[in-house]
């Protein structure tokens, strides 16, 4: 689990920073009389350097895109600042790489707080304890400066390379495994497989090489002036960095927004979602919620991943929900005789945009850090949840008829050219025409007002009234179109003559007191139909019922 690993990590840290904090001051009190003014300066710069490669390090992408709380690994732009520091001479040079580490590294876990990309302390504890390790060599590294300078140059190259493969492939993967529950092999495959790890890599030894040259030759301050370079790399590759994994998101929103409109299953995608947040426990059900208007009951189900929730935990879901929107906190707590429920609310400023809800079957609650994860998870979905409605509305508007909420003209008539594409002999398909009798009275004796409320009236009938796999959408003024696939003659009689006793019998009203009624023109699809030629026998259709009364349904059968 997630918070095992977490768990791990800590332990790790804290047994790691004792030993790392006594061995540094030991050897910081061994050796502080041999610093010079200027080993103190340059520490303190390359500290603070440090500190801003630790705090815009950069994930390893795929296991950024599969963290649970935070990254497994990172590449740090760290190498080109504390290699140089080595050929300060000695222990001197030693200590000071460690001290800068312990420095930089620490300021960088006190400023992120948790919300850095990677667990700064692990990685500033095994760079410390890393450095350190060196101290026996201290006469062996002092040995490679009397060397001339090419030879001495092609060890310490060789050497350095050697060192961070080493590090990363002996010492912070198989950490960062045990931390987070993680295969070894996995970490190594997708911290290799990333270019970043190469490119980044290169240019530390390279870079590291050329501060190194620079201090040798005692152009110290011009060595100092040399690491900014870290600064501005770290600060725009992280940005680049958070730049790429935006646009994965947003194409993974895409792909689970026109899957849920295309009535497929999103499930892949908003899964792929979640897998960046956290993975629930098996004790649980996590349900993430799309706020699709003002009352919770009008929410939409984004996905569900854990066990088939009971009667009695859609109940719970409907209380806390409503419980959520109205409290304005970021979480809340529901306990019943079955379930411990929590919700966290996916905010964004004062908006609500969704929810995230977690049942739990067992009476255990969730722990301090749980409820952190989950409210972190909550503010990350806020922004996707928010992009997801924003999305299906511009689409909605593009495909729906804003007064009446059923399809526009555009839609229903490519939903037309699709029945007949698949029409057959065996699979017909029909289309009724329905237009309102006498609608210009109704604008001109009552108002438009009056004429827009008896088009939403009439459209919630043809809604409710039509089959389930029919489209209903308004084509004109006060003209709709119903789009029948696979519907008989027959059945085409009957969903119209309940359409017109509905429309009749639904309460509208002319200003003289008669009832509204409206006028229906059917037609059947043929072999070899185009929208045009359906549409025209319906039109005709419509107008014979016009003519010969109104308020009746008609079918015209002869071809144009």
């Amino acid at each position: 689990m997630a918070v095992e690993g977490r768990d791990s990590s800590r332990a790790i840290t804290l047994g790691g920073g004792t030993i790392a904090v006594a061995g540094l001051a030991a050897a910081v009190t061994l050796n502080a009389r041999a610093f010079t003014l200027f080993d103190w300066e340059i520490t303190a710069c390359g500290a603070i350097v440090l500190c801003f490669a630790a705090l815009y390090a950069l994930p390893i992408r795929g296991l950024r895109l599969r963290r649970t709380g935070q990254s497994a690994e990172a590449v740090f732009l760290d190498v080109a600042v504390a290699a140089p520091l080595f050929v300060l001479g000695g222990s001197v040079g030693i200590v000071a790489a460690a001290l800068a580490y312990a420095l930089g590294f620490g300021a960088a876990a006190t400023i992120a707080r948790g919300n850095a990309p990677t667990n700064i302390e692990r990685h500033g504890v095994l760079r410390v304890l890393a450095t350190l390790a060196f101290l026996p060599l201290a006469q062996e590294l002092d040995f490679v400066r009397t060397l001339p300078q090419l030879q001495s140059t092609a060890i310490y190259a060789l050497a350095l390379a050697l060192v961070v493969g080493t590090f990363f492939l002996l010492v912070s993967a198989p950490v960062a495994a045990a931390s987070y529950r993680l295969s070894i092999s996995r970490i190594w495959e997708r911290a290799l497989s990333d270019p970043r790890t190469w490119i980044v890599g290169s240019g530390n030894v390279v870079w590291a090489l050329v501060v190194a040259d620079t201090i040798t030759r005692q152009h110290y301050y011009v060595a100092m002036v040399m690491w900014l370079p870290v600064i501005v790399s770290s600060f725009l590759l992280r940005i680049i960095d958070d730049q790429h994994a935006e646009l994965h998101r947003l194409r993974l929103v895409r792909d689970a927004v026109q899957a849920m409109l295309g009535e497929r299953d999103p499930l892949p995608q908003i899964n792929a979602i979640l897998a960046t947040l956290r993975v629930p426990s098996q004790d649980e059900t996590v349900t993430v919620f799309a706020a699709a208007g003002a009352r919770t009951d009008t929410w939409r189900t984004v996905t569900t991943l854990g066990p088939t929730l009971s009667s009695a935990g859609d109940e719970a879901r409907r209380r806390i929900l409503v419980r959520l929107k109205f409290s304005g906190q970021p979480s809340t707590t529901l306990k019943d005789d079955y379930y411990i429920v929590y919700a966290f609310a996916a905010r964004l400023d004062a908006d609500i945009h969704g929810a995230l809800v977690v049942h739990r079957r067992t009476d255990r609650a969730l722990s301090n850090e749980q409820v952190s994860q989950f409210t972190n998870a909550a503010a990350e979905l806020a922004p996707l949840l928010r992009d997801m409605r924003a999305i299906a509305a511009t689409q909605s508007a593009a495909t729906i008829d804003a007064l009446t909420s059923l399809y526009n003209r555009a839609s229903t008539l490519e939903r037309l050219q699709l029945m007949l594409d698949d029409t057959s002999i065996a699979d017909t398909g029909a289309v009724l025409l329905l237009d309102i009798d006498h609608f210009k009275t109704i604008n001109d004796e009552l108002g438009h007002a009056a004429g827009d409320e008896c088009l939403k009236r009439i459209s919630q009938i043809i809604r409710t009234t039509v089959r389930g796999g029919d489209t209903a959408g308004r084509i004109g003024g006060e003209e709709f179109l119903v789009v029948m696939p696979g519907a008989s003659r027959d059945i085409a009689h009957t969903v119209a003559e309940r359409l017109r006793l509905a429309v009749a019998l639904g309460g509208m009203r002319y200003a003289s007191g008669e009832p509204v009624t409206t006028s229906i023109g059917v037609a059947t699809a043929m072999a070899g139909d185009t929208t045009e030629m359906i549409l025209a026998r319906a039109d005709r259709g419509l107008y014979e019922a016009k003519r010969q009364g109104r308020n009746r349904i008609v079918e015209e059968q002869e071809t144009a």
